[in-house]
């Protein structure tokens, strides 16, 4: 082994800016998931919307998340004696300032948690008073109590019918009204399904399907993103079975698949070996994407793709669960080194032929995945991300 420094003024590196390798469409973008420093009166919740705004993305992807089921249910307790639950109160002013902020811009609205009383397990859930407070333990069962699936599809159609067509009439027959007529581009069909209810291929497909028919029901013009797995690399299955048009009903569209990658470092790493996992990591990811295009290739090939999380976390994120937990200080060279990143997979995705790489997200903070913040969580001015 040669020891000797090298002398890179020697060879200064030279770009070829006019040299062209490949002619791509790839559409970058970003995910906003909604949390509290989201919500009207947080100190960032102007800056923001405002940076969103700014930045003029096509296709950011709207995720009312989980932990919050008042921001993400929007009836939150079964129908029964004549009475409903449904109540956007909480949602509306999320979903509200995100489409305002997009700003006539193409959109994809995930609202990816399905009422937990729609499960078999059919248990009561008592959903915190305090819609800041998180709950990560409700989302339980594997089997839908209905297995027609109106149930399901009924409530996602009548979301849509909210935010497109004034409002909906509810399962008895009241008509609620919103006065909203905003337009969706794209709905995705559930979020991490892999993960949530270890839902199979085959559950996911039924379930899409019904729910894609609801919604072109009421409004024929939106189009879908189906599956958004969270470890593609783990479920080949998966995509040999939703992207089997056999699979399916006649006549449901498979427009757009979409899955996740972050690269996650070991605990004991300094950020100097975190560069080298991240990029690593990312490698094994675009062989996953290779290997899902063949598949996508072979079996449905006008079904375009999304990669709409895209990011680094911190190991320390993956403990914020845990009683008593503090956050660590992120150095500021982190955020270059998560930017860089993204650049690195959307580069090679761009030459993979993939339309639309998403980052994973506009806001984090201690407590909801700091790592993954594309802004800072007191002042919402945007970072190296």
């Amino acid at each position: 082994m040669n020891d000797t420094p090298r002398d890179l003024t020697a060879s200064p590196l030279k770009i070829e800016w006019d040299k062209i390798l490949c002619s791509r469409t790839t559409i970058p973008t970003l995910q906003v998931v909604v949390n509290p420093l989201l919500r009207r009166g947080s100190p960032i919740h102007d800056r923001a919307f405002a940076e969103l705004r700014r930045l003029g993305a096509d296709y950011v992807r709207f995720v009312p998340w989980f932990p919050y089921p008042r921001d993400s249910i929007a009836e939150l307790y079964p129908p029964e004696n004549g009475k409903t639950s449904w109540d956007f109160s909480s949602i509306d002013p999320f979903t509200i300032d995100f489409l305002e902020a997009a700003n006539g811009r193409p959109v994809v609205l995930n609202f990816s948690t399905i009422p937990p009383w729609m499960f078999a397990a059919g248990h009561t859930v008592p959903y915190p008073e305090d819609p800041d407070q998180p709950i990560w333990n409700y989302q339980v069962g594997t089997e839908l109590g209905d297995p027609t699936l109106k149930e399901l599809s009924g409530y996602f159609a009548r979301l849509v019918s909210w935010y497109t067509k004034g409002g909906f009439t509810d399962e008895f027959g009241k008509r609620h009204e919103s006065g909203h007529h905003y337009k969706i581009d794209y709905w995705e069909v559930l979020n991490e399904p892999d993960f949530e209810h270890e839902t199979t291929p085959e559950q996911y497909t039924a379930r899409y399907d019904a729910i894609v028919s609801a919604i072109r029901a009421v409004d024929p013009e939106i189009k879908f993103v189906g599956m958004s797995l969270a470890m593609p690399g783990r479920n080949p299955d998966f995509f040999e079975y939703f992207l089997n048009p056999r699979n399916h009903k006649p006549g449901i569209p498979l427009d757009m698949i979409s899955y996740h990658f972050y690269a996650v470092p070991a605990e004991d790493e300094s950020l100097e070996v975190e560069q080298h996992t991240y990029f690593a990591q990312a490698d094994g990811f675009l062989n996953t994407v290779r290997f899902v295009e063949a598949i996508r290739k072979r079996l449905s090939p006008s079904t375009q793709t999304t990669i709409n999380e895209i990011g680094v976390i911190r190991a320390d994120d993956l403990k914020q669960f845990m009683p008593g937990h503090t956050a660590q200080p992120i150095p500021d060279a982190y955020w270059n080194l998560a930017g860089a990143v993204y650049a690195y997979v959307f580069i090679h995705l761009a030459r993979l032929g993939i339309e639309i790489a998403g980052e994973s997200q506009l806001v984090g903070y201690p407590s909801q995945f700091p790592s993954v913040s594309m802004v800072d969580w007191n002042t919402g001015a945007p970072n190296a991300r």
